[in-house]
């Protein structure tokens, strides 16, 4: 159980700047997605199920957004305009909206919803449908809940899938990550992703080296001083 509306806020603090470059030689990160020909963005419907994808999404550098059932039209048009930002000037890249809802009325029915707002928008992406999807209900068996009779949605949802629904919480998380891992890893580049990720351990390694040797890069600022 995870309450994220009431949290400490307070300022970091450091006991000398060689602290504070070891921290940021561990935080340090390129974007390995800058020369791939794909950027990949992880959409889910419930905010409860951030820290289940959070891990990795982090791990793989993907971005996350928590849509809060649909999605707001200002998150669209930002959304949109991220979008479209990648598809100017020499480097053009693919957006694709990796999509986790519920399958209920309305959870199928974002779907739709997502792609044709930022079409709207004339964003450029494609948007893929991970879970919660019948396939998936058919193989792990998530207990089943009774479509919401007040969804206005409900009749063209019966007429399809019949009067059950089902929560993507009811899938184990290993399973939603391994969806997300799996699903990336069929859209990078594996040789740019490589050379990038041997570049950023180096820097990562020269900030150790500060960090380790600051009085001696003290010392040499100040007689340059």
């Amino acid at each position: 159980i995870t309450d994220r509306t009431r949290q400490l806020r307070d300022l970091a603090h450091w006991k000398d700047p060689a602290e504070m470059v070891d921290a940021i030689a561990q935080q340090f990160r390129l974007d390995k997605w800058a020369d791939q020909p794909f950027r990949v963005e992880v959409w889910i419907e419930k905010d409860a199920l951030v820290g289940v994808f959070e891990r990795v999404c982090q791990s793989l550098d993907v971005p996350l957004l928590s849509c809060r059932g649909y999605t707001s039209q200002s998150e669209m048009w930002v959304g949109a305009q991220r979008f479209r930002g990648r598809r100017k000037g020499k480097r053009t890249q693919q957006t694709v909206v990796l999509h986790f809802g519920d399958h209920d009325p309305s959870g199928i029915d974002m779907s739709r919803d997502i792609r044709e707002r930022l079409e709207l928008f004339g964003a450029p992406m494609e948007l893929r449908r991970l879970a919660l999807n019948m396939d998936q209900v058919e193989q792990y068996r998530p207990p089943p809940n009774p479509a919401k009779e007040t969804d206005s949605r409900l009749a063209g949802y019966i007429q399809t899938y019949g009067d059950k629904s089902w929560e993507l919480d009811a899938l184990e998380p290993d399973v939603l990550a391994e969806l997300v891992r799996r699903e990336v890893e069929t859209l990078v580049e594996a040789r740019a992703w490589n050379a990038a990720s041997r570049q950023e351990a180096a820097q990562r390694k020269l900030l150790r080296a500060v960090s380790e040797r600051w009085d001696d890069v003290a010392d040499y600022i100040g007689e340059g001083r």
